[in-house]
């Protein structure tokens, strides 16, 4: 049960991290291009391989974080179904 634990905190801390780079990359409007290293040694090789896979650029819209984030949630979700014990841990955790 621990593993699993660790999975889903893992898959929160890799979200939270998407959505932080995708804020990070709004700022190329101002002119301001900040991505620090270790977000993009994180997150490129995730981008990649589901670029491989599906084209997700749509003119110069990148939709490839949304793909990400959705395959998250799809995998704590099969998580929380496969092992229903898991939702209370984690409140329990959260307590």
């Amino acid at each position: 049960m621990q593993i699993l634990i660790a999975i889903i905190i893992f898959l929160e801390i890799i979200s939270y991290i998407i959505i932080f780079d995708v804020v990070l990359s709004w700022l190329t409007l101002f002119w301001l291009k900040i991505r620090p290293k270790f977000i993009a040694d994180i997150i490129d090789p995730l981008y990649e391989n589901i670029k491989k896979i599906l084209p997700t650029t749509l003119w110069p819209i990148d939709f490839t974080p949304i793909v990400v984030i959705i395959a998250i949630l799809f995998i704590k979700w099969a998580l929380y179904i496969l092992f229903p014990d898991l939702v209370t841990e984690i409140n329990n955790l959260m307590n």
